[in-house]
């Protein structure tokens, strides 16, 4: 058993802290620019339709239910945006704590 155990590498713990917080800064990007655009293209989304001779104009400000979908978006942009200044500071600063890991997942929890 115990040479099975020495046959296998250990990958370093730093090396591994560091995989982990790039591929946080990387999925938060993602998500920053995926809410941004759905903000984006939401408010500025204008149509008009023809029914019978009579125009009608589409905004999202007609329906509250629009309304929702752009704030949220655009807050779930911004606090998306505040973590992941959070994990550039940890990044940064070499602070790999199980407390901040947790910190960040329940910071995850409260915007999805």
């Amino acid at each position: 058993m115990e040479s099975m155990e020495a046959k296998l590498p250990q990958n370093p713990p730093r090396k591994t802290h560091k995989l982990v917080l790039c591929a946080q800064i990387c999925l938060r990007i993602v998500a920053i620019s995926t809410a941004f655009a759905a903000t984006w293209t939401i408010v500025n989304a204008k149509e008009t339709v023809v029914v019978f001779g009579l125009q009608f104009d589409a905004r999202y400000t007609y329906s509250s239910a629009f309304k929702f979908f752009a704030f949220a978006n655009a807050i779930a942009c911004g606090f998306t945006s505040l973590s992941l200044m959070f994990v550039l500071l940890i990044f940064r600063h070499g602070r790999f704590t199980p407390s901040n890991f947790f910190f960040l997942f329940l910071h995850d929890l409260v915007m999805w």
